[in-house]
């Protein structure tokens, strides 16, 4: 119902795939190494900001195509810009060999590890930003003492109550309750309003330890497909400081 914000001011670049960048991967990498977050990488790295899937068109798949081939991944197709069955069974073939969740969705973290096979920043190791792989081998299926009907690999951001974070409805939900700590802004289409859900994975320490559980009771202009907003009742920097992570959701049933 309302426009959301980006926790980070990302700027776009010309697509370059990463075989043209493998000359400087020696000094790239040398800037980066397991301590880097997933938000300092996404800045040094546009591609990391570029979430594809079945149906995406354009330069960034034709990179993701060009990069996937140059890694062994033939199955990835011909190098067309057209994200089609091809293109999604070598995306899913390297998730897999990567231990990632196998999605099919090429979200910061496969870009991440894509690149670490150019020597351009390092590997993802699960535990350090979000634990999507431990949470897809555990794949609980009791949270609360609630079923799990759904899990979902999914990006997040934050907002905060302010006006711009808010524009122009204020600090309510989809419903026009006041919003309170434990609601997401989700995309119906992928999480129905009014749902409890169950969110895991993000590094911050003003949101509870090891996850919370909440109610998809918002929407927003940006939030779209795989991706959540997560409302924190805090200051525009607090807020921002939380950044894009990607987080495990757990549908709950009753």
């Amino acid at each position: 119902m309302r426009f959301k914000t980006w926790g980070l001011a990302l700027s776009l670049m010309a697509a370059t795939p990463a075989m043209a960048l493998a000359g400087t991967g020696a000094n790239a990498f040398a800037a980066t190494n397991s301590s880097v977050s997933l938000q300092q990488l996404e800045a040094q790295h546009p591609a990391m900001q570029q979430q594809l899937s079945y149906g995406s068109q354009g330069q960034w798949v034709m990179t993701l195509q060009a990069d996937l081939a140059l890694l062994g991944y033939s199955q990835v197709g011909p190098m067309d810009g057209i994200f089609g069955p091809e293109t999604e069974s070598g995306v899913k073939a390297f998730q897999s060999a990567e231990n990632l969740p196998v999605t099919g969705v090429v979200d910061p973290i496969t870009w991440q590890d894509i690149l670490s096979g150019f020597g351009l920043a390092p590997a993802y190791t699960p535990g350090e930003g979000a634990p999507a792989a431990a949470a897809t081998s555990l794949n609980p299926q009791i949270i609360d003492g609630r079923p799990v009907i759904a899990t979902y690999h999914m990006i997040a951001t934050a907002y905060g109550p302010s006006l711009q974070d808010n524009y122009p409805y204020g600090p309510v939900d989809a419903f026009g309750q006041p919003l309170e700590p434990g609601m997401i802004a989700v995309d119906p289409s992928i999480i129905p309003l009014k749902s409890t859900v169950y969110v895991q994975g993000y590094q911050d320490n003003n949101l509870p330890s090891g996850g919370f559980e909440g109610q998809a009771m918002d929407t927003g202009g940006a939030i779209q497909g795989d991706r959540i907003d997560i409302y924190m009742n805090a200051s525009s920097g607090v807020v921002s400081n939380f950044g894009i992570q990607p987080v495990t959701v757990y549908v709950l049933g009753q």
